[in-house]
């Protein structure tokens, strides 16, 4: 299983990315001008894409959708550890 990161193109301040990679510890990407993944994925700040071993994206929750994924409650945390988890125990075709 793995986990990254992509930071907005416009958060491409270095103290601003310092204080998040002093909390995570999961691969971080600074997304660019010239690339705008975000836009290429229609993200917006705190969605989440869950994809499956296979590439494809399985899971969608954006943030203010209707499913909780904010980190800082129990709710959203469970919310998002079921999403992964539902997605790693799919069977494989």
């Amino acid at each position: 299983m793995e986990f990254l990161s992509i930071n907005t193109k416009s958060g491409d301040d270095p103290e601003d990315q310092a204080k998040i990679l002093e909390k995570c510890s999961i691969p971080f990407f600074q997304d660019t001008w010239d690339l705008d993944v975000w836009s290429m994925h229609d993200g917006g700040k705190d969605d989440m894409y869950i994809y499956g071993k296979d590439g494809l994206l399985r899971t969608f929750l954006p943030a203010q959708g209707d499913i909780s994924t904010n980190l800082r409650t129990d709710t959203g945390y469970s919310n998002l550890k079921n999403a992964i988890l539902a997605v790693v125990n799919e069977a494989t075709p």
